[in-house]
């Protein structure tokens, strides 16, 4: 193709052509004129365009670069797995998606209960315990050791230029491994087929209610075999001054029965029997009750009642130096097979965690003779 000053320079050739007088094929120039019209215009609009895209009179297509294809990860937070967990355990088909869920976190130990419904379980147990609220509780994998003080030895005093003697403190540990605590359910068909927010809260309740009975009564009175070590297994109460009576004196010892430092933080947590049978009837030196119903204290101290403490037992400290770790969360199995004649399910659920006092010195317990004793579950 020629350039634009070639074909000028053509097209006042022609035209000097056709204004002489000299002979020429009329037909062929013409042609080669609207031939070099149609040229000149084409190279006129590129260069158009070309000026406009330079000033932004003309945008240029922008292509979309293609995209790489989202792969979801469906985690135990999800509400697709949510979804798929509560339609498992009603035996809805799942989808596409809820079928990858369930796949993705299955396990050989079995079905993991969903975040969402696992923290509701964690806050309902907490609602309706009267012992788990109190102490500390963590979520660690594995075995956890607590490392805390056996023998320490008090700081020394030195004048100037004296040198220190070197002694060595004492350090024991709490090892908390994974006790197996199993709660079978039967899930009638009716309830099975409920919506899925009826079914979790069915599981939440359930759960969360025999589980908070189980932990409490171990705290108290757990022997450490194939369950969390209880505090009365780790202290021996002192008796009280006459038998199968407390006195306003057995109340001060077992005051003082812990380090100032440690009564800071201490509650008394005793049975509902203990309180009102023994404890309410006890006056001070100024002729009134030691215990106050109104502020639910005595001498001044907050009363716990928990019927997992043994009747005419008494528990003293601070509570948050019992140290109870849940070693893995809930996880679910379904079976068809016990119930198979009434068409209902059996769920068997399992969570694994263990217990026990981080601090010796901090808790302290009397006790007077009962007949009775506390309940367990």
């Amino acid at each position: 193709m020629k350039n634009l000053k070639e074909i000028v320079a053509r097209k006042a050739e022609i035209r000097s052509i056709l204004q002489s007088d000299k002979e020429c094929d009329m037909d062929a120039l013409e042609k080669e004129l609207r031939e070099l019209d149609e040229a000149q215009q084409e190279i006129e609009k590129r260069q158009q365009i070309a000026n406009s895209i330079s000033t932004g009179a003309i945008v240029p297509n922008e292509f979309e670069k293609p995209q790489p294809k989202e792969e979801r990860n469906y985690g135990l937070d999800s509400k697709e797995y949510r979804s798929a967990f509560f339609k498992t355990l009603a035996g809805v088909e799942l989808n596409e998606v809820e079928q990858r869920a369930m796949t993705t976190n299955a396990n050989s130990a079995g079905v993991a209960v969903p975040t969402t419904t696992m923290n509701k379980i964690y806050e309902q147990i907490e609602n309706e315990s009267v012992v788990y609220s109190r102490v500390t509780v963590s979520h660690l994998r594995g075995q956890v050791v607590i490392p805390y003080e056996k023998l320490t030895n008090d700081v020394q005093r030195k004048a100037e230029g004296q040198e220190g003697t070197i002694l060595n403190d004492t350090l024991d540990a709490l090892t908390l491994g994974a006790k197996k605590y199993i709660k079978l359910v039967q899930l009638t068909f009716e309830l099975e087929n409920t919506a899925i927010d009826a079914l979790e809260d069915y599981v939440v309740k359930k759960l969360s209610k025999k589980l908070a009975q189980a932990i409490d009564y171990d705290i108290i009175n757990g022997t450490g075999s194939n369950c969390a070590r209880g505090i009365l297994s780790y202290i021996t109460p002192s008796a009280t001054t006459t038998s199968n009576k407390w006195d306003y004196d057995d109340v001060c010892n077992l005051f003082a029965g812990i380090k100032a430092s440690a009564r800071k933080n201490a509650t008394l947590m005793m049975s509902t029997n203990t309180l009102y049978k023994n404890i309410k009837t006890i006056k001070g030196d100024d002729k009134h009750p030691i215990f106050d119903p109104a502020q639910n204290k005595v001498l001044g101290r907050d009363v716990v009642e928990c019927d997992d403490v043994p009747d005419g037992t008494i528990i003293f400290g601070d509570f948050s130096e019992y140290m109870l770790n849940w070693n893995k969360d809930a996880v679910i199995d379904k079976s068809q097979e016990v119930a198979f004649k009434s068409g209902d399910s059996v769920f068997r659920i399992i969570a694994l965690l263990d217990g026990g006092l981080a601090e010796l010195g901090g808790i302290t317990a009397k006790s007077a003779v009962q007949s009775g004793s506390g309940s367990g579950s």
